[in-house]
């Protein structure tokens, strides 16, 4: 029984036990009640009140509970997986080529997820040890247009890989470029930074740290 037809009944009850009391306290204050007539009225009174506390115990209180848990949360419905979740748990069950295979299809829907190839070369470079790979990923990739934050982003990974190599001559030029395409920005001023601290790393020899800019 739907709840409409569930506080319809529980209205007509309602109004029986309102009729019944009205009548059991008019014969009450009558000169000549009935007394028979009075007692049978509150007896009614509360076996009706008896039968809508049951339909509100067992029927309405569980119907209102449920609408409401429905709008909060759905059990009925299923939570949608975080993708990148997925890849994650590929990679920690020693599957890395499992986990780029799903990177590759997270790009395949949204092509515009740069933080997935960012992990497929974090994944290259990190888990396979193939550092190419994960340069030439990340190369192919800035050939695309992209905004500045997401460019800056993407070069950025591609600088720490090659001060992974052991090259900050090419770490230099990419971070050169993004200097000099965004001027007067922060993504300039963050390569510029870097240019610094790997100009530093180069007179003494010290491996220049790679980049903490976040994809957010």
């Amino acid at each position: 029984m739907g709840i409409f037809l569930r506080l319809l009944l529980l209205s007509a009850f309602l109004w029986v036990g309102f009729i019944l009391y009205s009548e059991a306290k008019e014969q009450g204050r009558a000169d000549q009640s009935d007394n028979t007539k009075v007692v049978l009225l509150f007896v009614g009174t509360i076996l009706d009140g008896t039968i809508i506390a049951t339909i509100l115990a067992m029927w309405i209180a569980p119907a209102i509970g449920e609408s409401v848990g429905g709008f909060f949360f759905n059990p009925g419905t299923q939570i949608e997986k975080d993708d990148h979740a997925i890849a994650i748990a590929k990679l920690a069950q020693g599957d890395p080529e499992g986990a780029i295979a799903h990177y590759r299809d997270i790009l395949a829907k949204d092509p515009a997820d740069t933080l997935a190839i960012s992990e497929i070369a974090r994944i290259c470079c990190r888990d396979l040890g193939d550092t190419a790979r994960g340069a030439s990923t990340i190369e192919q990739a800035l050939e695309a247009e992209w905004t500045p934050h997401q460019s800056s982003f993407l070069a950025n990974r591609l600088a720490d890989i090659y001060l992974l190599q052991d090259d900050p001559g090419r770490a230099r030029e990419i971070l050169t470029e993004v200097a000099g395409a965004m001027p007067g920005t922060k993504y300039a001023a963050n390569a510029q930074h870097r240019l610094r601290e790997i100009e530093r790393a180069i007179a003494t020899g010290i491996r220049a740290p790679g980049s903490d800019e976040s994809n957010t």
